[in-house]
This record gives C-alpha cells, structure tokens and sequence, in this order.
C-alpha cells in the first residue's frame, strides 16, 4: 500500500508507532564540563580563578601598595636559629621555647656592685705629695676633712672610714698649722737681733712637722688598705670633732 493510500484510509494501520512527546525539563539544565576544574580547597583557602593564568596577581586597590608576585612553587627562605624568632605564618624549626640573650652580653656575667668602703677621704691624704712646702700637707688635712664629711652619710662601714678620715685630717690640720706658725715665730724672735748659727732650736717645730707628715702618710696607706679590704680604719689618738 502506497503512502497516498494510507492517507485516505483510516483504518490503515500506520507502519511505525507515534513518538511520545518529550516532557519539560525540571529544574537548571546542568552546565557543560569545564575541562580547567579544579579540587575543592579547605576552608579559608582563597581559589584563583581558572581564567586566570598562574602567578597572576589581582590589581591593589587604591592607596595599597600590590603585593609581590611570587613563582608557582615558591616557598619563603627558612630563617636560621641564630637570628631570632620565626615571622608569623613560618614554621618555628630549631627556634627554642624561651628567649635567649642578645649576641655579646651573656646571662649572669655581670659584676656585683660594690658598696661604698670609705676609701676616698682617706686617699685624699696623699695629697701631701704635692711637691710644694707646705702646701701639700695643709691640702691634705682640708681633703680628708672635707671628704669625710661628706662621706658619712653612706653609714656603715663607709661611714665609719669616713668619720676617722676626717677626724684625722683635721688633727693633722691643726697639729701642722700649730707647728709651721711656732716654727716662724721663734725664727723672727731668735734672729731679730743677731742671726742664729745653728739649727736648733730654731728647727724644732720644724722637725716634729716633717716627723708627722711621714707618720700622717704610713697613716693614709693603712686606711685605704683597710677600707679597701671592707673594715673600719680606728685612729684612736685622733681628736674626736665628729662623733659618731
């Protein structure tokens, strides 16, 4: 039976059945492949985008300095132990738990202070050395008074030196001011007439001068050995101006 046949008789059967219609789709039409997928990334992970080459760094926003692009694979230099604490973000390889001294000043090097001994009014009595008549040994006496004073506020065993450095050289200042002007008055006395031929007793005061002066500097020596030693220097024969 031919195809015009079929057409004008109904009860022909038709060669092939119909086609049932195609039912509407539910939902989006699922998106095509995209062959630059990447794996998921954990949390906190910023992805770049596939349309993005590798390396590309997105343009810094106004008043932003952009950040350094960094190579694919690039991983930042390892600090050395010896140069500090790792930067945030770096893993703390080698770096101890505690902190460590800076470079050249070790831990519990340092040297105790020392207190004060009373050392300096008593060598302030070497003053005596000045090599001028009589100049050195009344600078002495006015040093070690004058030090020693000062000196006794410290307390203790410093106070104590001081306070027999004083006393000391305020004796020594008067003993020696006493002699030196006994030693000129008998002088003029003696040679106001006739000049005098021999030494004594003109020289007498004179004598007991140089005699305490050399007393007055083994004196000295042993005070700063004693006060340099940590101990009290007692002049017992010295006139007591400051009591304790």
């Amino acid at each position: 039976m031919s195809d015009a046949d079929r057409a004008s008789d109904p009860s022909a059967t038709p060669a092939h059945p119909a086609v049932p219609p195609v039912p509407p789709a539910q939902g989006p039409i699922a998106p095509a492949p995209v062959y630059d997928y990447a794996p998921p990334q954990p949390p906190g992970y910023a992805q770049q985008p596939a349309s993005q080459p590798p390396g590309y760094a997105p343009p810094a926003a106004p008043g932003q300095a952009p950040a350094p692009q960094q190579p694919v694979g690039y991983a930042p230099p390892q600090m050395p132990p010896s140069q500090g604490h790792p930067a945030p973000g770096y893993p703390a390889q080698g770096y101890p738990a505690q902190g460590y001294p800076a470079q050249g000043y070790p831990a519990g090097t340092y040297p105790a202070a020392v207190p004060p001994r009373g050392l300096l009014p008593w060598a302030l009595g070497l003053l005596i050395l000045i090599p001028f008549p009589f100049v050195g040994g009344l600078a002495s006496g006015i040093a070690m008074a004058v030090s020693g004073g000062t000196s006794r506020r410290f307390g203790g065993v410093a106070g104590e030196n001081a306070r027999a450095a004083a006393n000391w050289g305020l004796t020594y200042l008067l003993v020696s001011t006493v002699l030196l002007i006994s030693h000129f008055v008998i002088l003029f006395s003696l040679t106001a007439d006739s000049p005098s031929s021999g030494f004594y007793p003109i020289g007498i005061p004179i004598t007991i001068y140089f005699a305490l002066s050399a007393f007055h500097v083994v004196l000295v020596i042993m005070g700063m050995v004693k006060a340099s030693g940590g101990r009290v220097m007692r002049v017992p024969f010295a006139i007591p101006y400051l009591r304790a």
